[in-house]
C-alpha cells in the first residue's frame, strides 16, 4: 500500500494564518479596478456590495441554530466588516490626501 505524501514531502511549507495586514493588502489589491477597464466599477462600490453582503448575512446568522459554528461565523463576519471599515477609511483619507496636495501646491 503506497504512504500518503505529506506536507513537507510536497515541497510546500505549512499552513499559516494570515495576518490582518495580509488580509488587507490582499482585499486592497482585489478590490483595485484593471487600469484598461474604464467601466469597472469604483473601489468604494466594490467595498460598498461587499459591506451589503455582510449586513445580509450578519441579519441572517440570529436564524441559524445555536453552535461553534454559527459562533465562528459570527466572529468571521465581524471581523471582516471592521476589515472593510478599516480599508474604506484608509481609502478616504488617501483621496483626501491627493485632493489636497494640488490645492496645496497651487496655494
Amino acid at each position: 500500500m503506497a504512504k500518503p505524501a505529506m506536507i513537507s514531502d510536497l515541497g510546500r511549507a505549512p499552513y499559516h494564518r494570515l495576518s490582518d495586514s495580509e488580509v488587507l493588502l490582499f482585499v486592497s489589491r482585489t478590490l483595485q479596478p484593471p487600469l484598461n477597464d474604464a467601466g469597472a466599477p469604483t473601489v468604494f462600490a466594490k467595498l460598498q456590495g461587499l459591506s451589503d453582503i455582510l449586513q445580509r448575512q450578519a441579519a441572517i446568522l440570529p436564524a441559524l441554530p445555536d453552535g461553534p459554528g454559527k459562533d465562528r461565523m459570527a466572529q468571521a463576519v465581524a471581523s471582516a466588516g471592521t476589515l472593510v471599515a478599516e480599508i474604506v477609511d484608509a481609502l478616504t483619507g488617501a483621496a483626501k490626501n491627493v485632493a489636497a496636495a494640488p490645492a496645496a501646491k497651487s496655494a
